[in-house]
């Protein structure tokens, strides 16, 4: 009787088996809930194909014991941490294995070295000191390795790929909490744990949210590690992840509310779109991954994003079509949750990064950036060629990044840490828009002290600072630029004994000098090395000749000031008539600092505390606030925002009678007093419209 229960029990599990098959691959076994689910686990693994190239390579360099040996796998790097090339090199060779048509579709030779290989990791389990390999990096890649191979594992091995994949759990935030996420999803795939699937795949759909944690935020920036702007780091990541666990997970039992998709629409096209121009990532955008050519691979990744997401979210294809090519957009655009402007048209691209004792100006994690120590203190960059900064990281002085007005010794610069730094000042922010825009800083850090605007009008940026004021006994200096030397340098000078400039043009940007300023410019060959800048590269001593541009406020100046503008697309002739006719009336006070243009079409006004301006013909705030007022057809608009964050309400005068929201006449004056908003939007930008009574 125990022989015929046996053979039915073996028919049954046979029969059980067949009905379980389903749609899966390689004739392993899923339950009918998790089909479908396995399905799009396995057609997103192979939907980047290998390279047969490079796995011919790779196959004739495994060694015996299956290992390759051009990897170090004693390397105790913390970042690009050597020895997990192993496993994604296994992947490409598993890949290629899986693939019909291909020269190395299940063939026994390249499955016996798969398993060499495989068996070389399970056996060593080589252990980084950087957390983020052994709980995040390696189960990641490990997990469709063992997903591809899964019907040919023995129990060991699979036993010994899950003990590695358990080190993955749910547990951090942000990104980091949707890598944990996805590890745990893919182990329990394996394991055919429905249950924790389910839990991971909340997880993952948890972190597609706007809030003010880390994550998306409410301006479609993107934090981690505190409050601190992530774009082409965690944030691309995250693109990246949640384009795929929405395709994973469409169709199966723990499928995405759909709705949410308009989240990471919004997040790419009004956040990750605004940061990438001629194939280069914004600088300020890659936070601590300044690596050779990393700009160019993010805003690379970023276009397969938006390709992607043609498939995704196909009713908003042509956006997305549209976004992969920069002359597209457009505009002026402040993230008020990350103290950080753009300006940007196909002839030009600009940004500003500042920091606050809201928001984290840079940081410095596994020996990477680690000159960042000014990045976030007013650091700005303009592209015209798209070339200008490309892998100039060995050759910066990092003391004199574009923009930031800093300290001068001998010191190298302190190594920051992962949670960075803030400055001591509430007063940083931003007004526009959505074409002009005006960006505020009053800085303070490490004794010392100035207020830094910058106007953005236009084809010109007009940079203003006042009561620069330090004791420590130091030089203190601004940058203007510092790029690739590329052709003559053309100049004006008002007085040639004193050094001072009118204006000077490089490389089609000019650098015009209101009423003359005595400036410092080198153009020659400068050292670097990329290991000054990154560990992980050797320290090799590498050559280029860099345009230089900076002010020099001597030692320990006192209420000193600057202007210079930046004029985009510029030429002799341009600057020749830039100097003989005015574009600018600019008033540069340590209390507020004003530009009007020419035309008075357009103002722009950073009021430090309340007061007065007779731009448009007198205007009074009650309190400190950026202003931007531009003439429209018998009408006034108002851009106004608190940078503190702090105000509810600000009242603003013009002379003048004026009909409009909140706008109340009275002696020949309009009072209209601003409704801030609060929360996660505090420092957006709020715009009125005053029409004028005719």
């Amino acid at each position: 009787m125990k022989r015929i229960s046996s053979i039915i029990s073996g028919i049954v599990l046979l029969v059980l088996g067949i009905t379980l098959r389903g749609n899966t691959q390689n004739n392993v076994v899923y339950p009918k809930e998790l089909q479908q689910l396995h399905t799009n686990v396995w057609e997103n693994i192979m939907s980047n194909p290998a390279d047969v190239n490079e796995v011919t390579n790779l196959l004739s360099t495994l060694t015996e014991n299956g290992s390759w040996p051009d990897i170090d796998y004693t390397s105790k790097e913390r970042g690009a941490w050597e020895p997990r090339n192993h496993i994604s090199r296994l992947l490409e060779i598993a890949k290629a294995y899986q693939t019909k048509g291909s020269k190395y579709y299940h063939k026994k030779a390249v499955s016996k070295k798969i398993h060499s290989g495989l068996n070389f990791w399970l056996e060593n389990d080589f252990i980084c000191p950087n957390w983020w390999y052994p709980e995040i990096g390696v189960p990641m890649v490990l997990a469709p390795v063992l997903i591809l191979m899964e019907s040919e594992l023995s129990p060991e091995q699979m036993q010994k790929g899950i003990k590695i994949l358990d080190r993955s759990k749910i547990g951090m935030t942000g990104q980091n909490k949707v890598w944990q996420s996805g590890n745990v999803l893919l182990r329990n795939l394996l394991l055919k744990n429905q249950d924790t699937i389910r839990i991971a795949s909340a997880s993952i759909k948890e972190e597609l949210v706007v809030s003010t944690g880390e994550g998306v935020q409410p301006d479609w920036s993107y934090h981690q590690h505190g409050p601190q702007l992530q774009f082409g780091n965690y944030g691309l990541s995250y693109v990246g992840d949640m384009i795929k666990w929405i395709s994973i997970l469409r169709k199966t039992p723990f499928h995405f509310d759909e709705s949410k998709v308009e989240i990471l629409r919004n997040y790419l096209l009004d956040g990750l779109q605004w940061v990438t121009w001629k194939d280069q990532m914004d600088i300020s955008a890659c936070g601590r991954q300044l690596f050779i050519d990393s700009p160019a691979q993010k805003a690379h990744s970023l276009a397969g994003d938006f390709t992607k997401m043609e498939k995704l979210d196909p009713q908003h294809a042509k956006e997305y079509k549209k976004a992969n090519d920069y002359r597209n957009l457009s505009g002026n655009k402040h993230f008020w949750r990350s103290d950080f402007q753009v300006q940007r048209n196909p002839d030009y691209y600009f940004s500003v990064k500042m920091n606050s004792e809201r928001v984290i100006g840079a940081e410095s994690c596994n020996s990477e950036n680690l000159q960042g120590y000014y990045m976030g203190d007013g650091a700005t960059f303009l592209y015209q060629t798209g070339e200008e900064y490309r892998n100039i990281f060995p050759f910066l002085d990092w003391k004199k990044i574009p923009g930031t007005t800093t300290m001068q010794d001998d010191k190298k610069l302190p190594v920051l840490t992962s949670r960075g730094y803030r400055i001591k000042s509430d007063f940083v922010g931003g007004v526009s828009d959505g074409q002009n825009g005006v960006a505020a800083m009053d800085y303070n850090r490490n004794g010392l002290s100035a207020r830094k605007s910058w106007f953005m009008f236009d084809d010109m940026i007009v940079c203003l600072g006042a009561g620069i004021s330090s004791f420590e006994n130091l030089p203190v200096t601004t940058g203007i630029n510092q790029v690739y030397y590329n052709g003559d340098i053309d100049s004006q000078m008002k007085d040639e004994n004193a050094q001072i400039y009118d204006w000077v043009l490089h490389n089609g940007v000019g650098y015009y000098f209101p009423g003359g300023s005595k400036i410092k410019l080198t153009a020659q060959m400068e050292d670097g090395s990329w290991n000054w800048v990154a560990s992980r590269y050797p320290g090799k001593i590498i050559h280029a000749k860099i345009f230089r541009l900076w002010l020099d406020h001597g030692v320990n100046p006192k209420d000193k000031s600057y202007e210079y503008i930046l004029v985009a697309n510029a030429t002799r002739a341009k600057m020749v008539k830039l100097e003989k006719q005015k574009s600018f009336h600019i008033q540069n006070a340590i209390n507020r600092q004003e530009v009007v243009s020419s035309s008075g079409d357009v103002a722009g006004v950073v009021f430090y505390e309340s007061g007065k301006s007779e731009a448009f013909g007198g205007v009074t705030v009650n309190q400190s606030c950026v202003l931007m007022l531009k003439k429209q057809v018998n009408a006034v608009q108002l851009s106004v925002t608190d940078p503190t964050q702090f105000l509810s309400e600000i009242e603003i005068v013009l002379n003048g009678e004026f009909s409009g929201k909140n706008a109340e006449i009275q002696n020949g004056k309009t009072t209209v007093k601003v409704q801030l908003p609060k929360g996660g939007l505090a420092g957006e930008t709020i715009n009125v419209l005053l029409k004028r009574k005719m």
